[in-house]
Parts: C-alpha cells; structure tokens; sequence
C-alpha cells in the first residue's frame, strides 16, 4: 500500500515538472523570455539534476539577459539614464559574468552622475546670483523715484527724511557732525538721492541689513574702520585659470585672489563690490571655446600636370603664367597672372583658393598620390599638430669641464630627434561672423646627403602664414617643389671604377623626377562662440573712496513704440495692437 503511494507522487512529481518545463517552452516560442526563465527555474528546482532543464534555464536567462541589454541601451541613447541602469541590473542578474555589461553599466553612471553635477552646479549659480552679496542689497523700495527738496535744513533730517520715503531707518556714527545743507532730488531714484547726499556732506554709508543703513563720516579712518570684506570661491569652466587671475588684477585692481589649481576655481576676498564684479567679469569670459575641424589634404603631384591645370609654378627668370591662381577665384578666367603677382616667387610658393572644378580634376587625375589627409579638431586658440614622416637622430656635441672649475675639455655627445617629413601646426580662431582664421605654420623637409664627418644635412622648406576663410572654404598651398635625383652606374669592376677612363667600360644613368607637394586646409565650425546681450553689457563697478552699496537693477526693456507697456506677470506678451490688460494700480 505505501509503496503504491510513493510511485503515485513519483509520478505526480514528474507530470508538475514536465509542465513547468513546457510551459517555459512556450514562453520562449513566444519571445517572452522572463516568463521563460521564471518557468524554467521551477522545473530545474524540482529536478535539479536534469540536463535538459538546466540547459533550457541557461538558454533562457542569456536571451533575456541580451533583451534587457538592448532595452537599457535603447533608453540611453534617449537620455533616461535611471530607467538604463535598472535593466542594466536585470541584465546582469541573468548574466552574471559578462564583462561587457559591468563595463557599460559603469559608464552610463559615470555619465548619469557627470550629468548630474552639471545640472546641479548650473541651478545653484542661478540661485546664488538672484541673491546678492552681504551689505549690497535694499528692499525694492530703495529704487523708487522719490519727490524731495532741502532748503537749508540740517543733514540728520534729510537722511530722515529720505529713510521715511523709502521705508529704511537711518543710524549715525558717534563722530557724525550736522550740518545745515540744501539739495533737489525730486524724480530721482533712492540710491541716486543717497549717493548725492553722501557727496554733499563727505560722508558714505555702510549696509546693516535691508532696513538699516549707517552714515559715517568719510574719513581715511573711518573707511578702514568700516571697510568690508567679502571671500568667494569662483568655479571656471572653460577659462584659463592664470588668465582670469590677471585679468581681475588688471582690471579691478583685486589684490587678495589665489588660485586652486585642483578644482580650476580661484578664491578672492575684496570689498562686497569688487567681488559682484568679479563674478560678473568670470561669466562673461567663462565661455566655452570655439571649436573647428580642418580638414587637411596633402597631394603629390607631378609638375607636368600642374602645368595641363593651369597651376603652373615658374622658377628662375622665366615670366609664365598662373592660370586662376591669386588668393581668390578669378572673375575673369581668361586672365593669367605673372609673377610679379606672386609674393612668394622666389620661393615658388603659392596660397590659392583654388577653384573646386581644377581641383576635383586633380584629386583625380592617375599622377597625383594622396599623401595624408587627417582631419584635425581644435579648440579656439589651441594649436593643432600633425607629423608626417620620420624622427631622425641628431648628435648633439657639448664640452664639460673635466674637474670644477677647470676649463670645458670633456666632450658630451647626446642625441636629439629631428622630425622629418611633413610638419603642420594650425592655430585657429573663429570670428563672429562665421569666417576662421589658420595660423598656419608647414614645413616639410627631407634628409639631405652626408655632410662633415658623416652627419646628415637637411633639406627644409618653411611656409609661416595667417589664413582666413569662411566655413567650408578650400584653400590650396602649392609650389612646395621636391627634387628627386637618382644616379646609377654598370660596369666592369674595378675598370669601372678608373677616372675618367670608366666611362668606357661602364653605362651612367641620371634620373631627375621633380614632383609637388599642394595642401589644401578646409575649416568646418563645430561650435561658435556663445554671447548673449548681458555679456555685450557694461556694468558699475564702484571704487576705493565710492564703493557701491546696491545690487544694479537690469537694463528696462525698450519700450513699444505707441505706447510703454504696463508691469505684467505673465511671460507672454500680448499681440502689439491690443491693449495691455488692467493691472491692480501702478507701482509708483
């Protein structure tokens, strides 16, 4: 009876697992590969030791596992980087040992936080800058326009008296003295009306908070005794720290600044004013630079086919022509240049946007040998180099005293490495306009024969030039002539070798190819420089006898030209023809 039982849950047991397992077929027919490994599990947990089910489980979690990876790349090319690591974590689950995922997965948090940091540090500049620094900011009260006249009344009652309109409390210094004054501020805003007080009386005054203003007198000891101090960190982004430093030494007269090279941030402790204009000045030239692609072409070319394009290079005294060649495309094609055209014939160099019709021919022509073409990325203001060819040693001789003291005797042979080729610095800057100017620097050079003792010559043709041309514009650099001469000798040996006799008995042969390098520079802006309107304005910057004591309220937008608009909350403006809506009263 028992026996009976035990093969009835045997079998009972099989018939649960086999259906565990052809669910989990079913599930993976269908592309649903997580119901698949869910399925499978269980009937690999059941029957642990059945190959079968173990390698369908196996099968199951790598397609799965390569179906969250697709998902997770999907939606970080999208930006959502939270949604990317979490089935980045469910595709590492399934596939625990896959090196790839783990590498993916750390550098998509690596960018998730990078973006993060951005984004934070972009929010808490704009929050820091709407607030303003100690002791410069009033209530909004203080920019009102205000209707008072003094005829001979004492100074303490026109500083009340002017507190009274704008709402701000008055306290005087203990070596303050009254003095009888008379003064017209009717229409002028309260910082105007407060700074002229302050320069009819000699006095300045010092913030408390924004309903608290002290008057002191203005004396070389008062203002040490009230001189206020600010500290602040300013982060840069794109500026060059030694740079910004100079500038706000130069330009405020800021003497208390360091820098920290570690974070590219710099520290300054200046009064509250000098350190507004700080900040102000580190926005505008913390801009990100410029950046250009140039796209640079070097073609060997033989002179007989420069000849057939019309880009002919004369030497000597010759007075040959150079067909469409002068810096610029030629309205005229029929016109022809001579060499008094040409700055650099003696050189035989020429820097030409060549038109693009010649030059397509030339590309293509079965005489021409592309040499190079890379394509070199820069930021504005930063040189970008390109090295063709080889390093070749160079013995470099010094003479050392053999005892201290004693006269150099001792020769010290040390080697350096010329680079030898083709040899391109570009500098690039871009205008505001679009156009890109190259400073270009070329040199190309080739080893020479022996010289004294052995050592190698060199043979060196330098171009140093400023180009400017507009985005996508070709230019073309060509005459940079190579002379290649090949001699040869068969013969009898030895009878060969006799002077002039071994011409007899043996055949000479010079060979002389001359050929040209052309170079054409093709600049791409991939990113223009960024101004907006408050970069291009001008802004207060107070000084050491008249620092100032308020945040400069923002340039009021030009007006409409029938009529001003009222103060509105809403961002969007109304069309121009109908009339502001009605407001609750005016401001002032």
């Amino acid at each position: 009876m028992r026996r009976g039982l035990i093969v009835a849950a045997v079998a009972l047991s099989g018939c649960a697992t086999s259906s565990a397992f052809r669910a989990g077929e079913r599930a993976e027919r269908h592309q649903d590969y997580d119901r698949a490994v869910l399925e499978y599990s269980k009937a690999v947990q059941q029957s642990p030791d059945n190959l079968t089910y173990r390698r369908g489980l196996e099968r199951a979690r790598l397609r799965a596992s390569n179906d969250h990876t697709t998902a997770a790349r999907r939606l970080a090319g999208r930006g959502l980087y939270k949604e990317a690591l979490d089935e980045y974590r469910l595709a590492l689950d399934l596939n625990p040992k896959s090196p790839v995922l783990a590498s993916e997965m750390q550098e998509l948090e690596s960018r998730r936080q990078a973006g993060l940091r951005a984004v934070s540090l972009d929010e808490m500049k704009e929050r820091t800058r709407e607030r303003a620094l100690p002791g410069l900011a009033l209530g909004p009260a203080a920019r009102e326009p205000l209707g008072l006249t003094f005829r001979n009344v004492s100074l303490r009652e026109a500083y009340q008296a002017l507190g009274k309109a704008a709402g701000i409390n008055f306290v005087f210094d203990p070596q303050f003295q009254d003095q009888p004054i008379s003064l017209d501020l009717r229409e002028v805003p309260f910082e105007q009306a407060l700074l002229a007080l302050a320069s009819t009386a000699h006095t300045f005054h010092r913030v408390v908070d924004s309903r608290i203003i002290s008057v002191i007198p203005d004396t070389p000891t008062k203002r040490r005794e009230y001189e206020q101090q600010v500290v602040k960190t300013l982060f840069l982004s794109n500026a060059d720290l030694k740079e910004t430093i100079d500038l706000l030494r130069v330009v405020l007269g800021a003497r208390r600044v360091a820098a920290v090279a570690g974070s590219n941030a710099l520290t300054i402790n200046d009064t509250p004013d000098k350190v507004a204009a700080a900040e102000r000045i580190v926005d505008v030239v913390d801009k990100r630079r410029a950046e250009v692609v140039i796209e640079v072409e070097i073609l060997e070319v033989n002179r007989s086919k420069l000849k057939e394009y019309g880009i002919q290079i004369s030497s000597g005294l010759e007075s040959q022509g150079i067909d469409g060649v002068a810096g610029a495309i030629l309205p005229d094609p029929t016109r022809r240049l001579t060499l008094e055209d040409n700055p650099y014939a003696k050189g035989n160099l020429v820097v030409t946007a060549l038109p693009g019709v010649l030059y397509r021919l030339l590309q293509t022509d079965t005489a021409t040998r592309l040499l190079a073409n890379p394509q070199l990325r820069s930021s504005e203001g930063q040189t970008a180099q390109a090295r063709f060819g080889d390093r070749v040693p160079v013995p470099v001789t010094t003479f050392a005293a053999i005892a201290t003291g004693g006269l150099p005797q001792q020769p010290i042979t040390s080697f350096e490495y010329k680079d030898v080729g083709v040899n391109i610095d570009i500098t690039p800057r871009v205008h505001h306009d679009g156009d890109v100017s190259l400073q270009l620097k070329l040199d190309i050079s080739a080893v020479g024969p022996a010289g004294y003792q052995g050592l190698p010559t060199f043979n060196s043709r330098t171009v140093t030039s400023v180009i400017r041309l507009k985005d996508g514009e070709t230019n073309i650099l060509a005459g940079l002539i190579r002379d290649d001469e090949r001699a040869s000798m068969t013969g009898l040996p030895g009878l060969a070798s006799i002077p002039i006799l071994g011409r007899i008995f043996a055949r000479n042969k010079t060979e002389t190819q001359q050929t040209d390098i052309v170079m054409t520079l093709t600049p791409h802006v991939v990113r223009r420089p960024e101004l907006t309107e408050d970069d291009l304005r001008s802004f207060l910057v107070g000084g050491e006898s008249s620092p100032l004591l308020f945040d400069l309220p923002p340039a009021p937008a030009q007006p409409s030209p029938s009529r001003p608009e009222a103060p509105r909350i809403e961002p969007i403006r109304p069309p121009a023809g109908n009339p502001p809506p009605p407001t609750g009263g005016s401001d002032r």
